[in-house]
């Protein structure tokens, strides 16, 4: 059943509901306990501990260390189940069996069903996807493999998307991130049939490969692939999130009194008339772009910009309390969509071996995010009224 036409597919789209369901059924109450208990808790302790200390560190440790890259620690939950799932299908051998249904669809991109494994590899990095593509044997399939493999939600915009989507839309959460994801690979297909048709002139490719059998799944290999995961999650968390919220909070800060005449405040309102097509205040597109360091960093910017503050209220709905569906619905859109992470960015330039077709990525990514954004909260803006 699983490589049938039909209801191999059924199967396919059933198993990807399952990993969104498992994450806001399991995921998510932890989550959000972590955040308003755990983070915010030791926020206020810290506050307090630090009472008649030198106000800028208690701000640069509150603020800058504890509501940024502290922030993030609330998504393991969310990344644990996740790569549990994942390392489910993987290990009961069904993968393999998912690259073979998907076949036929690839060809409709110029690929075959043997880059569906990178591409699905995105929904974890985008890193290793771009990497995977060393298994195409043809030059233009491995190259119109890595140019999709951004547009795969990979976990990072999905942890964002994890956070924010219950306090913007409550019981609808699930629905519009379901509904986001299909937008993604959605894009990922209209933007391969183009590039197919055009830049790589509608080549095609056989596919021949080998079905594993099925076996129960090692829970012991599970746990392990989970830990490894997760392990490299935090060493990201322990470095490149916590200099980059620093930053942004040194940023936020300076030149002073306070965050509205910041360096920071100053560069969003640069950009100020591309956010008002999208609804999106200068912390919000400040946040977008510190997402170019790592995705995560969209909720530890945020987390920076809008403060702990003194009640026990969630930075999710903090955020959410500050604008309107429309602008939270085209924020998440242009989140799942925009540039990728620097780190995917490298790892398209050592693969491709040509700034060339990374720079065509980057603008290509950057001019659909904002196109979708733009329609997003006018669409949402018209049905709200």
């Amino acid at each position: 059943m699983a490589v049938h036409p039909f209801w191999g597919l059924l199967l396919l789209v059933a198993a990807f509901g399952l990993v969104f369901w498992a994450t806001y059924t399991l995921a998510a109450p932890i989550q959000a306990w972590l955040d308003v208990t755990i983070v915010g808790g030791l926020t206020q302790w810290l506050v307090r501990a630090l009472a008649g200390r030198p106000t800028w560190l208690v701000h640069l440790l509150a603020d800058g260390v504890l509501s940024g890259a502290g922030i993030v620690i609330t998504f393991l939950p969310i990344l644990v189940v996740f790569f549990a799932v994942l390392g489910l299908l993987e290990d009961t051998g069904y993968l393999a069996r998912s690259a073979y249904v998907m076949d036929r669809f690839m060809h409709r991109l110029g690929l075959h069903g043997k880059s569906f494994l990178p591409l699905f590899l995105g929904f974890g990095c985008n890193v290793p996807a771009v990497m995977g593509a060393r298994i195409i044997e043809s030059r233009t399939g491995r190259l119109l493999t890595i140019l999709l493999a951004p547009l795969v939600p990979c976990t990072a915009r999905l942890a964002v998307l994890a956070f924010l989507a219950p306090a913007f839309f409550g019981r609808s959460a699930t629905i519009v991130s379901w509904s986001l994801v299909a937008l993604n690979i959605l894009v990922l297909a209209l933007v391969g049939m183009v590039l197919n048709r055009t830049l790589f002139q509608g080549e095609r490719a056989a596919f021949i490969m080998q079905l594993p059998l099925y076996h129960v799944p090692n829970l012991r290999t599970i746990g392990l692939f989970v830990w490894s995961s997760i392990w490299a999650f935090l060493r990201k968390t322990g470095s490149t999130i916590l200099l980059m919220s620093l930053v942004v909070w040194a940023l936020s800060n300076l030149p002073g009194p306070d965050v509205e005449h910041s360096y920071l405040a100053q560069l969003g309102r640069l950009l100020s008339p591309i956010g008002q097509l999208m609804g999106m205040d200068w912390r919000l597109l400040v946040a977008l772009l510190s997402s170019f360091v790592a995705k995560e960093n969209a909720i530890a910017t945020l987390g920076v910009l809008y403060g702990p503050g003194k009640e026990a209220v969630g930075l999710a709905e903090k955020i959410a309390a500050g604008v309107s569906p429309a602008t939270a619905l085209a924020f998440l859109v242009v989140t799942m969509l925009f540039i990728p992470c620097v780190a995917t960015v490298a790892a398209m330039k050592q693969e491709t071996r040509s700034w060339g077709w990374t720079s065509f990525s980057i603008i290509l990514l950057l001019g659909i995010a904002l196109s979708a954004g733009v329609v997003a909260y006018q669409a949402g803006q018209w049905l709200g009224g």
